[in-house]
């Protein structure tokens, strides 16, 4: 299966990504060439249940290339550290939608460090 084919009811595990509370413009481009991103995408951080932050297109997530199948497209998430400084030392979780509203495709452990 490549990249691109995500199982949505077995989302994608990135693993552990480190972000230093001093980090400033920390980018995670996710690249599709078969999928098309939905108009509303996005990144949720969680800690523990709850919903620390968000990431929206122009609010953290950014489209580049275009958005059709075949085409090659990139949906960057970009992470400030100090966003989680009262959060050092925890590992929290990112779940993100980014092909069909309301599922939860890509999923990654961010230690804030």
């Amino acid at each position: 299966m490549g990249k691109d084919q995500l199982i949505f009811n077995n989302p994608i595990n990135f693993g552990v990504i480190d972000l230093s509370t001093s980090q400033v413009n920390k980018d995670l481009p996710f690249t599709s060439v078969a999928g098309v991103f939905i108009g509303a995408p996005k990144v949720d951080i969680y800690d523990g249940e709850i919903v620390i932050k968000t990431y929206l297109l122009g609010s953290g997530l950014a489209l580049t290339g275009t958005n059709t199948i075949g085409n090659s497209k990139t949906l960057t998430v970009t992470f400030q550290g100090t966003d989680f400084s009262t959060k050092k030392n925890k590992t929290l979780i990112g779940k993100c939608t980014f092909f069909v509203a309301g599922d939860i495709e890509v999923v990654f452990n961010l230690k804030i460090v």
